[in-house]
This record gives structure tokens, sequence and C-alpha cells, in this order.
């Protein structure tokens, strides 16, 4: 990204961008779980964050549960795109048109490569609203990923 892009210039850049990242919409919801002090976390986690000193792990939702469920996508960015400002750009695209916040989990990308640091610092994103808006949320990443197709020659 240069100093000198227009915003016109950036949307278009981050619609490519999004156009060819690897989309995928988990088939699961998710929940954040408290974990027991020595507990190692679950196998299908996909983070654990500490809060002081109480570990919450982010696993599948149990059919059975009570706690706050989110929807969770992901994008793996291709390499050789410009992926700055990714994820300020797409937050703010969810929270005007699909009326929803987001969670962003940042992940390390096991393409450990110079080109895909340069891409995206070599990391991917897991993305996450709340499930009541979960349809609303992949409609507008699915729109999102369609203009950028037709930007791509």
């Amino acid at each position: 990204m240069s100093m000198t892009e227009t915003s016109e210039q950036m949307d278009a850049r981050l619609l490519r961008v999004i156009a060819q990242a690897q989309f995928e919409v988990f088939p699961a919801d998710y929940i954040w779980q408290p974990m027991n002090r020595d507990q190692r976390p679950s196998r299908d986690a996909i983070a654990c964050v500490r809060d002081g000193e109480v570990w919450y792990e982010f696993v599948p939702a149990p059919t059975s549960t009570s706690a706050q469920r989110y929807r969770v996508v992901s994008f793996h960015f291709k390499e050789g795109t410009d992926a700055a400002g990714f994820v300020a750009w797409l937050a703010a695209h969810l929270k005007r048109s699909a009326g929803t916040g987001s969670v962003v989990i940042c992940g390390k990308d096991r393409r450990e490569t110079p080109e895909l640091f340069r891409t995206s610092q070599g990391v991917f994103d897991y993305w996450c609203c709340s499930v009541t808006a979960g349809d609303r949320f992949v409609a507008l990443i699915r729109s999102l990923i369609a203009q950028g197709q037709r930007l791509i020659p």
C-alpha cells in the first residue's frame, strides 16, 4: 500500500485481496469455554486466551449450551497480494452493511514464506460474529468476494 493510495484505490485493492483469499465458513458454531488450571487445550480449539488468571479456549459449541455462540470464517491470503488494512476495512464493512461487530483472531500461517510475510505478515485471520448475525455476516463477505472477482482481469 502506498502512502498516496486513495480510499477508492484501497477499496479496489482489498476487494481483489478478499476475492483471491482462501475463504472458509466453519460448519460448527463456536463458544468461549473456561479451562481448568492445568488443562491442555482441546484438540479442536481455534485459540486460547487469558483474562487475568483465567484461561479460555474457543471450541466448537456442544448442542446443549447456553453460552454465547459464534459463527466462524477464515481467510488465508494469496501470496503476492497486499493485505495491509484488511482487518479495519472488513470490520467497517461488516458494521456498516451487516450491522454486526466482529472478533478477529489472527493465526500463524503454516505457509511460512517471505512472500507471505510481505502479503500479510505471515498470518491468517479467523473472523467471528454472534450466531444471530451469522447469515448476514457470511452473505456480506460472499458479496465482497463477488465484487472483487469482477475486478480481477
